[in-house]
């Protein structure tokens, strides 16, 4: 559901909270788990929302010449009825969010967006071509996995 309302929401602190209520509460879909994290990983989510964003977009471009193409709604499911069935395309469309929201987390602690976590700790890959340049700073994977 993040990934439809926008993530420019999570950059205005003032809007945090709405009357006495934290925004965190006012997504709807969400389980008490995951308002609990987002409660406490507020900074997080404007890289979640744009991971679910991309996820989102992705599985559409995927899914573009099928009958179902990844078409999200209005409401807390984001894709409707279609993730209740299980079918290959609930599981895709599970896993590319997954991943999208895994690949923008890593890349905001790169980017030293989050306070949390930094540079992935892994030294240069060894199979990194020997013609490029390696700066020492890599997505924080295995934080965004997490």
């Amino acid at each position: 559901n993040l990934g439809l309302q926008g993530y420019e929401v999570w950059r205005n602190p003032q809007i945090y909270l709405i009357g006495a209520q934290p925004l965190c509460t006012q997504i709807p879909g969400l389980s008490l788990g995951q308002t609990k994290l987002c409660q406490l990983y507020q900074d997080h989510m404007g890289s979640v929302g744009r991971g679910a964003k991309t996820g989102i977009n992705e599985c559409q471009w995927q899914f573009r010449h099928r009958r179902w193409n990844c078409s999200t709604v209005d409401d807390s499911t984001v894709f409707g009825p279609v993730l209740q069935i299980p079918s290959r395309e609930a599981a895709f469309a599970h896993a590319i969010a997954s991943a999208g929201v895994v690949h923008s987390v890593s890349r905001s602690c790169r980017d030293g967006q989050l306070t949390t976590c930094g540079c992935s700790p892994a030294t240069r890959p060894k199979d990194l071509n020997k013609e490029w340049i390696w700066g020492g700073c890599g997505d924080n994977v295995e934080y965004g996995y997490k």
